[in-house]
């Protein structure tokens, strides 16, 4: 696979590099700021490629009836607390943990849950459509910056290509593209607005984007330092005011409700305590920002150095981009976080970077601009088999459905969380949650404890039991660990489940494979296999499959 990408870049830049060879051959000319034609034809070309590719995938991923990422079945249960009325945030139970995301993407998606079901592709639609409005707002921007479409093209070619390099998550039941969306849309309406309603507009939709991931305070406050600088500390003040009361003076109003008692736990306390200063940290960007963005973000120095030195007005997008590289730094304080904290710095890159490219100074800046905008495409290339799921997912899932409903007692699955309908799995606590309550160094022994209390009816269990988990060492890790003395391993399914995998990400998640078992479940295990006539559940034939969208999901237990 590694082979078939190195050689789709170098037949990618052999083929501009014969474009624009032949554009000089033929001396053409055309404006010292434009590629010439043929590299310009040929860069676009791929440019709408990408976009039918992402078009193509989100058909693709819509209805998978599996999991596009370990957490999409736990934010199924987040929107159904909402759906349901109930707090989103209550105290944690074994049924239910919240995760440490704000609140705002759960309740957006309950609308469209009315139309298609509780179900993943009613959240995946409500992410499709915010990953493609940061798209329009991509190209509108740099179009009305360079004055021209080309560009515009050119930068959401550029975004479309990154979507391996942003995680894979833009089109998953995550909040990820509504926080890149309105950051966008907010600092694309305050850049291009002179009314104060225009500019109020801006900033509340930068402060909306905090309410779907709390890295959207940075663009807030970029955005407020762009009004700041436009109109001066007097006349700013009411966009504070505005910002102060949409963002922490109503983050902190919300101690019960509408979110539930443990809102400010989930969503301040625990991630608050992930953040670990090392030379990892720092490594970690640099590796990043090499291996993926090193020729757009060189690019966006440029047009970022002009407005430090003032020889251009300091614009929203220079401000937004080092809001981009505080969100990416910020990120990176998380060790154990995914590569889609890097999302924002990626978007505000190539809205920056495309401007620098535009920018390109030079004799024969038109060969040079066609040059440095494919090298800036090289990086994001992926093997695109990589992100398309299995046609025969709906089997696999059938077929895990039946299994895990013919075992003789509850099955705890902490990477998969819930799937539609009645609850498959208990507890429903999911491994990510728990982790969430006590990785890095802000969490100690009591984060701990209080973890470990949520799957006692797992660790406690004295009748039949099982865990399924996607990889050998999940019960290893804290802190399920304690679980790891307690289940045996009875069953590797190999690849009967394979085709339930989901999108490739930091992390590899695979799919469920190893089934273990309680000390009761393995004697009675052993004394039905002994018994003349008997089956393993395991043996169980796969049932037809649920139809996407049909399901209802039941809320949890949880009040305030």
């Amino acid at each position: 696979m590694t082979g078939r990408l190195t050689i789709l870049r170098i037949v990618f830049l052999l083929a501009i590099a014969g474009c624009i060879v032949l554009d000089l051959r033929r001396r053409r000319t055309r404006p010292a700021t434009e590629p010439t034609s043929r590299a310009r034809v040929a860069l676009g070309a791929w440019s709408v490629l990408m976009l039918l590719f992402i078009g193509a995938l989100w058909v693709d991923h819509l209805t998978f009836p599996g999991l596009l990422d370990l957490m999409e079945g736990t934010i199924l249960q987040h929107v159904a607390q909402a759906a349901h009325g109930l707090p989103v945030y209550p105290a944690p139970t074994p049924a239910y943990v919240p995760l440490a995301y704000n609140p705002l993407y759960y309740y957006l998606c309950v609308p469209f849950t009315w139309v298609m079901g509780l179900d993943f592709p009613a959240l995946r639609l409500v992410s499709i459509l915010g990953m493609a409005l940061a798209g329009v707002v991509i190209f509108a921007a740099v179009r009305d910056r360079t004055g021209s479409r080309w560009w515009g093209l050119i930068a959401v070619g550029l975004y479309a290509t990154a979507y391996r390099v942003m995680d894979a998550y833009l089109d998953t039941a995550h909040s990820d593209s509504w926080l890149l969306a309105t950051a966008l849309t907010g600092s694309w309406v305050l850049g291009r607005s002179t009314t104060r309603g225009g500019r109020m507009a801006g900033i509340v939709l930068l402060v909306v984007s905090f309410w779907f991931k709390q890295h959207g305070a940075l663009f807030a406050l970029g955005g407020l330092y762009y009004v700041t600088r436009e109109e001066g500390w007097r006349r700013s003040l009411p966009y504070w005011a505005v910002a102060a009361l949409l963002g922490p003076v109503a983050y902190l109003a919300a101690v019960r409700w509408p979110f539930g008692v443990d809102f400010h736990y989930f969503t301040w306390s625990v991630p608050s305590g992930w953040s670990k200063v090392s030379p990892e940290t720092f490594a970690r960007v640099i590796r990043f920002v090499a291996g993926n963005y090193l020729p757009i973000f060189l690019a966006a120095l440029l047009p970022l150095r002009s407005a430090i030195t003032g020889r251009t007005p300091v614009r929203i997008w220079e401000i937004q981009f080092c809001a981009g590289v505080a969100s990416m730094m910020m990120g990176s304080l998380d060790w154990g976080s995914s590569d889609n904290v890097f999302i924002p710095f990626g978007a505000f890159t190539i809205v920056l970077g495309t401007i620098g490219l535009a920018e390109l100074p030079g004799i024969a800046s038109g060969a040079l601009q066609a040059a440095a905008v494919a090298i800036a495409f090289v990086p994001l290339m992926y093997a695109p088999q990589t992100v398309f799921v299995s046609r025969h997912a709906r089997a696999a899932y059938a077929d895990l459905v039946t299994t895990v409903r013919a075992l003789p007692g509850p099955v705890y699955a902490p990477g998969i969380g819930q799937f539609p309908g009645a609850p498959l799995f208990s507890p429903g606590a999911h491994w990510v949650a728990l982790e969430d309550m006590v990785r890095g160094p802000g969490h100690g022994a009591a984060d701990m404890a209080a973890a470990r209390a949520l799957i006692d009816p797992v660790a406690d269990a004295q009748g039949e039991a099982f865990i399924l988990t996607n990889t050998p060492h999940t019960i290893e890790t804290p802190p399920l660990n304690t679980l790891a003395g307690r289940y045996v391993l009875v069953e590797d399914f190999g690849t009967r489940f394979a085709d339930l995998a989901g999108l490739p990400k930091r992390y590899d998640h695979k799919y469920p494979r190893y089934l273990y078992a309680s000390p009761a479940a393995v004697a009675a295990r052993a004394a039905r296999v002994g018994s003349p006539g008997s089956a393993t559940s395991s043996a169980a034939a796969p049932t037809a499959a649920p139809t996407a969208g049909s399901h209802a999901v039941a809320p949890t237990a949880g009040t305030p």
